[in-house]
């Protein structure tokens, strides 16, 4: 597998860097190299996620800022459909669940 690395120059322009538009200035492709990775069950790594709430706000609208302070724990991140990424989703099925409805027997 390839990946990108941050180069020496790179490090030093992000953390001189204070644009955080989408495109700041300065900013250049060799600020970075693709290298090659192995991928292998030998080497062990570590995974910095946020310490109380999820990673992945893809199903939470506009919930997510660049602005947004939190907490980082060294863990293995939660699954990407795991329920603590979409509680809106849950929350639709417990309304939906009415203990006084009269439901039809598909198996009778």
């Amino acid at each position: 597998a390839v990946v990108s690395t941050q180069s020496t120059g790179g490090y030093e322009w992000g953390r001189q860097n204070k644009d955080t538009s989408s495109t700041p200035q300065g900013y250049l492709p060799s600020h970075y190299e693709k290298v090659q990775m192995l991928l292998s069950d030998r080497f062990l790594g570590f995974f910095m996620v946020p310490a109380e709430s999820s990673w992945n706000y893809n199903f939470m609208g506009v919930r997510h800022s660049s602005s947004m302070k939190y907490d980082l724990e060294l863990a293995t991140p939660k699954e990407y459909y795991h329920e603590l990424h979409r509680p809106a989703h849950f929350l639709n099925f417990s309304s939906m669940e009415n203990p006084d409805a009269d439901f039809e027997d598909r198996f009778a």
